[in-house]
C-alpha cells in the first residue's frame, strides 16, 4: 500500500506528467475548436478544411507543449524522429478511437461510447507519447 500512496502523490514524476498531459489535451481541444469555429464561421472555410486546420494547429501545439513542458526537454531522440513518431501515435490513437467508438455505439450510443473509449485511450496515448515519442530519457 505505501507504494500505491507514493505513486498517487503529485510529486511522483509520472503522475505529474500524466496530469500535464491531460491539461495539454484540454488546451488542444480548445485550440482546435477555436480554429475550426473561426475558420468556418468567420472566414467561411469549408467544414472539412476548417476541421483539418483545427486538428493540425492543435497537433503542432500538442507536440511543442508536450515536448517542452509535459516531458520537459523531449527525451533523447532527434526532433525529426519524434515528429514522425508523434504523428504516427496520433494516427493510431485516432483510428483506435474511431473504430472502438463505432463498435460500442450500437450498444451504448455515440456519446457514452466515446466517453468509455477515451479513458483507456488517454492512458495508452500518454504511455505511447512518453516512451515511444519522447523516449525513456524524458524528464518531469
Amino acid at each position: 500500500m505505501p507504494a500505491m500512496t507514493s505513486a498517487l502523490r503529485l510529486g511522483n514524476p509520472a503522475l505529474r506528467q500524466f496530469v500535464r498531459f491531460g491539461i495539454v489535451g484540454v488546451a488542444n481541444t480548445a485550440v482546435c475548436l477555436a480554429v475550426v469555429w473561426t475558420a468556418q464561421g468567420v472566414l467561411g472555410v469549408p467544414v472539412w478544411l476548417a476541421g483539418a486546420l483545427g486538428y493540425g494547429v492543435a497537433m503542432v501545439q500538442s507536440y511543442l507543449v508536450n515536448r517542452n513542458w509535459t516531458f520537459a526537454g523531449g527525451g533523447t531522440l532527434p526532433v525529426g524522429s519524434q515528429v514522425v513518431r508523434f504523428i504516427l501515435v496520433n494516427i493510431v490513437m485516432g483510428t483506435i478511437f474511431s473504430v472502438s467508438t463505432d463498435l460500442l455505439a450500437p450498444q451504448f450510443g455515440v456519446r457514452p461510447a466515446s466517453l468509455i473509449v477515451i479513458v483507456p485511450l488517454t492512458v495508452l496515448s500518454f504511455l505511447a507519447t512518453k516512451f515511444f515519442v519522447f523516449g525513456r530519457g524524458s524528464r518531469a
